[in-house]
This record gives structure tokens, C-alpha cells and sequence, in this order.
């Protein structure tokens, strides 16, 4: 069972408050976003954009969650979810996608159950 935590902390890339990244980032496994990150982000695993995440440039993830700022557009395969402090401004293609009350948006949404991810 240990093992079985371990590997799943280390699955799971974290980018804290006060970090900046100037270019793009690509991983496998799920991210957590706190910083700010000027580039693509692209990723296999479950995308979370933290409260205090500031992101200009392209996602792409099966799951993404969104509870600080993207300026950018968004391609998700699954479901995108914008929490109540989200503020979001870009094109969103994604199967499905849930806006919670507070969140802003503005943008396009293409809705289709087969997104195909670059």
C-alpha cells in the first residue's frame, strides 16, 4: 500500500504560487497550476488551475478545472469545469463543460463528445 502512495504523489506535477514559467509545458501525468505560466500547457492527465493560477497561452488536457485566470484557448477531450472565481477568456472546445455561478467567461464554446487533441 505504501508504494501504491508513493507513486501517486509523484504523478501528480505542481507549479506553486510565486513561480513563473516563460514558455511551454508538456507532461504525462496530472498538473497543478498556483503560478503563472506564459505558454501552451498540455498534458494527458487532469489539469487544475489553482485560485491564484494566472495563465496566458493554450490548454490542452482530457480534465480541466479552472478555478483562477486563462487568457487562452482550451481543448479538452472531457469535461472543463469553470469554478465560481474562474475568469476565463478564450475559445473552449471540450464534451462538456460546466460553468458555476460566479465564474466568468468570455469566449466561444464548441461543444462536441469527440474532441481530438493535438
Amino acid at each position: 500500500m505504501g508504494k501504491d502512495i508513493q507513486q501517486q504523489q509523484v504523478a501528480l506535477n505542481l507549479l506553486s504560487e510565486g513561480t513563473e514559467i516563460v514558455g511551454d509545458l508538456t507532461a504525462v501525468n496530472d498538473i497543478r497550476v498556483d503560478g503563472t505560466i506564459k505558454g501552451k500547457i498540455e498534458t494527458k492527465g487532469r489539469l487544475i488551475l489553482g485560485p491564484t493560477a494566472k495563465v496566458e497561452g493554450e490548454v490542452t488536457a482530457p480534465s480541466v478545472e479552472i478555478l483562477g485566470t486563462l487568457q487562452g484557448n482550451i481543448i479538452s477531450s472531457g469535461t472543463v469545469s469553470l469554478r465560481p472565481k474562474a475568469v476565463v477568456s478564450g475559445t473552449i472546445k471540450a464534451a462538456y463543460l460546466i460553468i458555476e455561478s460566479g465564474a466568468l467567461f468570455n469566449g466561444d464554446c464548441h461543444m462536441q463528445r469527440e474532441v481530438k487533441q493535438k
